[in-house]
């Protein structure tokens, strides 16, 4: 189970360790790893409130974080990651710092999440210089600087960290104008997405189709992405389907396009939450349908279903 092991990944990056933590917290941690949470809440409750221990102070603030058997209570959440920043978990520190940045507990304060997102960094957590950065890049607790930003979140991204890689794409595309370069935002999604981010593909194929107008490329990247499960993705793997150039002899959309649209367009109607996009997909859907042989519904059907469910079993 991933959970058992980020959960005793942190404890190895503790500023001072705690005396054999990981056998004093080895029942609990079975037991999270197979889904007992009462048992484990309980085991973790003792030995954070009791005995202090950060690592265990760190997995609370995730059970309420995460609603592991109990109800999300982002508040407790933040107050146990506060304990757990203190005895010097990374990601605790991290996270703490997040919820002083969201203002989740108490008011928000800027100068103290830089303060704890610098100690995490310092401890290694190395996606908290990013965030540091996007403080820098709006001015927040800190002088605005996009330019310092920037490099802030690059020592990170140098580093091989996906999520850094893909900040810096963001940064960007999105960023202070002053800094924008969708060529360098390419750049950067580009080692994400070599490293296998599905999110970094999807913003490659944005930047293709809207800033390289490559649509070939734009629709390879967007179906690389929804391929994998990747939701935002689907809609607009759809839409160039849809919009692909007809064929010379029938003045129809080929066979490969229709039926590659209408099974995009079919698995944004069941997932997507977006009201203009699926006003746009039934609209298309119904074109399609005009057209498409009635005899590949099925077929069609079945491969929809079969990506949904390997995808999206929850």
């Amino acid at each position: 189970m991933a959970v058992f092991f980020l959960v005793f990944g942190v404890s190895t990056l503790c500023a001072q360790p705690q005396i054999d933590t990981r056998k004093e917290l080895a029942a609990a941690q079975q037991w999270l790893a197979d889904g007992e949470y009462q048992q484990a809440y309980e085991a973790f409750h003792f030995h954070a409130q009791e005995k202090q221990n950060p690592l265990a102070q760190f997995t609370l603030g995730l059970f309420y974080q995460q609603g592991w058997g109990i109800e999300v209570d982002l508040k407790k959440a933040c107050r146990w990651f506060e304990s757990a920043a203190e005895g010097g978990i990374p990601t605790a520190n991290h996270l703490f710092a997040q919820c002083l940045q969201n203002g989740t507990h108490q008011p928000a304060d800027f100068t103290s999440a830089i303060h704890w997102y610098q100690n995490a960094a310092d401890l290694g957590h190395i996606i908290s210089w990013c965030s540091i950065a996007e403080l820098t890049l709006q001015g927040k607790g800190i002088p605005q600087n996009p330019h310092k930003a920037l490099e802030q979140c690059r020592q990170a991204a140098l580093t091989g960290s996906t999520p850094a890689q893909i900040q810096m794409g963001k940064f960007y595309l999105h960023g202070d104008t002053s800094i924008q370069d969708p060529r360098q935002a390419a750049v950067w999604f580009s080692y994400a997405a070599n490293s296998g981010s599905l999110e970094a593909c999807y913003h490659l194929g944005v930047i293709n189709l809207n800033d390289f107008n490559d649509v070939t490329r734009a629709l390879n990247w967007f179906e690389t992405a929804a391929s994998q499960g990747y939701l935002s993705a689907y809609f607009p793997t759809a839409r160039l389907y849809f919009n692909a150039p007809v064929s010379d002899e029938t003045k129809l959309p080929t066979a490969a396009n229709l039926a590659k649209a209408y099974l995009w367009l079919s698995a944004t109607r069941q997932l997507s939450k977006d009201e203009k996009e699926l006003r746009d997909t039934e609209r298309m859907l119904k074109k399609i349908e005009q057209i498409m042989p009635e005899s590949w519904k099925k077929d069609l059907d079945q491969k929809v279903f079969e990506h949904l469910s390997a995808f999206h079993q929850n």
